[in-house]
């Protein structure tokens, strides 16, 4: 009897250690594990620093919400068999900038108000029209926006590849990057303004720096009801800059290298635009795309992010890929909006809880 005592005991150990491997080397549970428990994050400034990022903010936010909308469309391409109107669109930015993009938007029922959706491409990257009538074809209204010195916007502000990442960098007020996510909240300014679009139903998303500003626009823009950011840009700068082998990030370390004096004023302005200090803000649902490996955009910054974000959030991992539009990545955008979009339903009607609502900033 003790003999088959002691098998069985043997037997229920083997079981449950076999169990335990299981799930130390199921991928997608061991990597959540990873991130919420063995993540690092860069260490915070002090307080004071952090307030005047706040305030900073804040007051250039409030700017631009005074300021009038002002922006033109031309048509450019009618698909009667969907019923999508294509416009071309210039839109007056922050500073005065006129900037480039397309907008489609459904039509054929009347008083119909559409979902809108913010499209922002990557660095070095543009909008393209073709990428608005794809999410237009699933009932968006939706703005494919070329942010300064990128496109058609490059005959305005043009400070070329390589030389956007740092342009003004050694001031904040000046940072061709401040400048940028101005840009993509000047343009859900548009969105919300449109008198066919549901102001209550803004999305966001984008690929790299399209990622990163997804959820930094989160943060800041009340309007906005969900967010996707594949494999996002200024994701914890001073964790994910370091190990980066190509991308934005070598201007930054391009300049370091020559004017090694400069690294405090250039860290400084890299803060304001870093999305790990924006990421507290964000109360609404946001998926974000990770890219195993990725060598622009390191993960380990995007993992911290993520493990710092308290909004319901999702992960869309590939294991296999870099710096790309990640496999399925499109899908997976449109599943998640799903539940907050109610395009054939609840016209006009925000479906958000009352918990996720929030005052600007």
């Amino acid at each position: 009897m003790k003999t088959k005592a002691i098998i069985s005991i043997i037997v229920l150990l083997l079981i449950i250690a076999g169990l335990f491997l299981i799930f130390r080397n199921f991928p997608y549970i061991s990597k959540i594990r990873q991130i919420t428990t063995k993540v690092k994050t860069s260490k915070l400034p002090e307080t004071v620093r952090y307030r005047n990022f706040k305030k900073f903010w804040k007051k250039m936010y409030a700017g631009l919400r005074q300021e009038k909308t002002s922006y033109s469309l031309r048509p450019l391409y009618n698909d009667k068999s969907n019923k999508i109107e294509t416009y071309d669109l210039t839109l007056t930015s922050y500073d005065g900038l006129k900037i480039k993009g397309y907008f489609s938007i459904p039509y054929g029922v009347e008083g119909k108000k559409y979902p809108g959706a913010l499209l922002i491409h990557g660095y070095g990257s543009y909008g393209t029209p073709g990428w608005a009538h794809f999410f237009a074809k699933r009932g968006y209204a939706a703005v494919s926006i070329d942010l300064r010195g990128h496109g058609r916007s490059r005959g305005v502000y043009n400070p070329g590849f390589p030389g956007l990442m740092t342009n003004g960098i050694l001031h904040v007020r000046t940072f061709s990057m401040v400048k940028v996510i101005m840009d993509s909240l000047a343009t859900l300014k548009f969105l919300e303004h449109y008198k066919d679009v549901n102001h209550n139903l803004i999305f966001v998303t984008g690929g790299s720096m399209g990622g990163g500003l997804s959820l930094i626009d989160a943060a800041i823009d009340r309007h906005v009801v969900a967010a996707a950011g594949d494999v996002p840009f200024l994701a914890d700068i001073p964790l994910q800059m370091p190990p980066a082998k190509m991308g934005p990030y070598m201007e930054v370390k391009a300049l370091l290298k020559k004017h090694p004096e400069d690294k405090a004023k250039v860290m400084r302005s890299l803060y304001y635009v870093d999305v790990m200090n924006f990421a507290r803000w964000i109360k609404v649902p946001v998926l974000v795309g990770v890219g195993m490996k990725d060598e622009d955009c390191p993960p380990v910054g995007t993992f911290a992010v993520y493990k710092i974000i308290k909004s319901k959030k999702q992960l869309f991992i590939a294991k296999n890929s870099g710096h790309v539009v990640l496999p399925g990545w499109n899908g997976e955008v449109f599943k998640f909006f799903a539940p907050y979009a109610p395009v054939a339903h609840n016209n006009g009607k925000k479906t958000v809880s009352d918990k996720e609502k929030r005052k600007i900033l």
